[in-house]
């Protein structure tokens, strides 16, 4: 078999292709409609351990064009392929070689290759087919036994034809046709059939020809002179070899039409046969299919009903298991939590920290009520335990509680260091376009943004005392502390990051905000007024408000000094509403999201407030579970225990504006 290039017929360059040859022993040549029925595939197996199913072959593309070349050969189309189907073992096609238009002069190819077919013995009679590998399968026993050998690499049960060719050089000689039926042309003489004279013979090298020769040249020396009755002899009397090569019932007195309509006739009685022979071929490939899906469907029923069964017993399996073992379950408890939900996560995670200790007790516990896996992920010498799942996801909780920045972000989790996001950066353009002019061209355009995990950590104390006689109360003090140290630092780099170290590279909104997203509230919070607040909104696109829910975030101090101001000097409050305060913190209709890490107090070149859509704006990245390190020794003369936190993540502000559009986020500064 031969590669073949697959980005010819439209298919992407990695797909598996090569042509598959073919010797035929057996052909059906019309001469007269110049024709060759034969089998171009089989489910042979052919000399490289390759069986390709027909049943799997799909032609359809290629009945589109049915053009047939010479040995694959482009440049030399030589015929066309008038039909093609599936048969029992194979695919059976019908390659019509055309005849020379008229009045063209030159080398006519289709001449050529049909004389190679119609020579006696045939020069050529083999076919070769390019397909693509659709679907490749390993063989098994039932292949094995199927097809008689154990020298099968491959099974290709799902292939597609290409193209094929005439080609002179075989590659499965079990291949077979239909049968040999060589007919006479319907003008002419006999003599323009290759038992003729020498001189108007077009194939003077054929078995029939070289017998009419030596027979002429015989009656030569005998009957130097041809008369008409020597003729009438020759047209009304043949030889028994010429008889048997004829395929039809050749008598003494036959005439030259008479010959030629018991070829006719046999032709039509042949090409029934071929067409019965065909559609019993058909029936009987059909009967085998439905049978074979008859058969899958029976297989993927007791299949189904195996799963289930088994699934059934897996069940009962595990609740027989479940009942036989004891539930761990954390001790009551009646006093109040300061950062957790919840006492039995508190209690987890006081076990998880003692057991990061080398607590023997503490290390059993999480085994049995998180698996065994739960304390066997890291080390504490070599940097720390990961926290189980079950148990970070109550640190993650905290962390949105406590920062804002993550509560109203986009959050991705990361399954390696680097993680590439694709974000549509432009896209098609209308023009106008006036009477006889051209089109405007332009084009979608994309970026990627990319996150790159960074390292931050925590370092607290806890006494021993607190983790010997409260374990709930030390898995609540730790959890929060550490939740809440991540989360202001997430928010201080996503709202304040300057792309230093102190924010682990990462630039958040005010250095990142373009400057076509900035209103100037002038020098101090004493010049703000309710314009610069409504134009801050006016500043955010329109997809801000269709796409998402826009907030504004803004410090404790600015909402209570500025906001609440401008609001109650606008008019329409009583003493009544101005005793009862702000139920709902809101400006505008839109949520007020208060963040102490932005400025909290009067000052120059200050970004006061942000407004718009994090979620559109910003992007932050997971890479990993909270990671815990315990040490003894580091507070050694306080007698307490140290507790090391570290966690990986990244943010990126990608959808904020520069200096001729505003983003998703906005924000009123002080520029001055």
């Amino acid at each position: 078999m031969t590669d073949l290039d697959p980005v010819e017929y439209g298919l992407k360059s990695d797909t598996p292709t090569v042509w598959r040859e073919l010797q035929i022993k057996n052909l059906q040549i019309d001469q007269p409609k110049r024709s060759v029925v034969a089998y171009i595939t089989t489910d042979r197996v052919d000399e490289e351990g390759e069986v390709v199913v027909p049943e799997g072959i799909d032609f359809s593309r290629f009945k589109k064009t049915g053009t047939v070349f010479y040995n694959h050969d482009y440049a030399q189309p030589c015929g066309v392929c008038t039909s093609i189907q599936h048969a029992d073992n194979g695919i059976i096609a019908t390659t019509q070689f055309p005849e020379r238009p008229e009045g063209y002069d030159g080398r006519w190819q289709p001449d050529e290759v049909f004389a190679m077919f119609a020579s006696d013995p045939p020069i050529v009679k083999a076919f070769s087919i390019g397909f693509a590998y659709i679907q490749v399968r390993q063989p098994n026993q039932k292949d094995f036994k199927r097809y008689g050998t154990e020298d099968i690499r491959r099974i290709v049960s799902k292939s597609r034809i290409l193209e094929y060719s005439v080609a002179p050089l075989p590659m499965n000689e079990d291949a077979l046709a239909i049968r040999v039926a060589k007919q006479l042309k319907k003008t002419g003489n006999v003599a323009d059939l290759c038992f003729c004279s020498q001189a108007s013979c077009e194939t003077p090298e054929s078995v029939n020809c070289r017998q009419a020769g030596e027979e002429a040249e015989q009656a030569s020396t005998t009957q130097p002179e041809r008369s008409n009755q020597v003729s009438n002899q020759k047209d009304t009397t043949m030889s028994e070899d010429i008889r048997k090569k004829m395929m039809v019932d050749l008598k003494p007195d036959m005439t030259l039409a008479d010959l030629v309509a018991a070829l006719e006739s046999e032709e039509k009685d042949e090409a029934a046969e071929v067409r019965e022979e065909v559609a019993e071929e058909v029936a009987s490939a059909s009967i085998k299919m439905e049978k074979e899906d008859e058969d899958e469907k029976k297989a993927k029923s007791v299949a189904a009903e195996l799963y289930k069964l088994t699934k059934k017993h897996a069940e009962e399996g595990r609740r027989r298991v479940a009942a036989s073992t004891p539930v761990v379950t954390a001790p009551a408890f009646k006093g109040k939590l300061k950062h957790l939900n919840d006492a039995e996560t508190a209690y987890g995670l006081g076990q998880f920290y003692l057991s990061a200790m080398g607590n023997k007790s503490a290390q059993q516990w999480i085994s049995d009520r998180y698996g065994a896996k739960a304390h066997s992920e890291g080390n504490n010498s070599l940097g720390g335990f990961l926290v189980p799942e079950e148990l970070d996801q109550a640190i993650i909780d905290l962390r949105a509680e406590f920062g804002k920045f993550r509560a109203n972000t986009r959050v991705l989790n990361m399954s390696r260091d680097s993680l590439l996001i694709n974000r549509r950066a432009g896209g098609l353009t209308a023009y106008s376009v006036g009477e006889g002019a051209s089109v405007t061209e332009s084009d979608n355009t994309f970026d990627q943004v990319n996150l790159v995990a960074k390292k931050f950590g925590v370092l607290t104390r806890y006494s021993r005392e607190l983790a010997e006689d409260a374990i709930v109360n030390l898995g609540d003090y730790i959890s929060g502390e550490i939740a809440y140290a991540f989360a202001n630092k997430e928010d201080e780099a996503g709202f304040n990051g300057d792309g230093t170290s102190t924010y682990g590279g990462i630039v958040g909104l005010d250095n990142a905000i373009g400057s076509a997203g900035v209103r100037d509230g002038g020098a101090g919070w004493a010049n703000i007024d309710i314009e610069d607040l409504t134009a801050t909104v006016g500043l955010a696109p329109e997809y801000v408000f269709t796409r998402s829910t826009p907030k504004w975030y803004m410090s404790t101090q600015f909402y209570h000094s500025v906001v609440l101001d401008i609001l109650a000097s606008a008019g329409g409050n009583t003493p009544a509403t101005l005793a009862a305060g702000v139920t709902q913190r809101q400006l505008f209709g839109y949520e007020v999201v208060l963040c102490d890490v932005i400025a909290k107090a009067d000052a120059n070149n200050t970004t006061y407030a942000y407004f718009g859509a994090l979620d559109l704006g910003c992007t932050m990245g997971d890479r990993r579970p909270t990671e815990v390190a315990v040490s003894e020794d580091r507070y050694f003369e306080s007698d307490q225990i140290g507790v090391r936190g570290t966690t990986r993540f990244d943010i990126v502000a990608h959808d904020v504006g520069d200096s001729s559009n505003a983003g998703a986020v906005v924000k009123l500064a002080t520029t001055s």
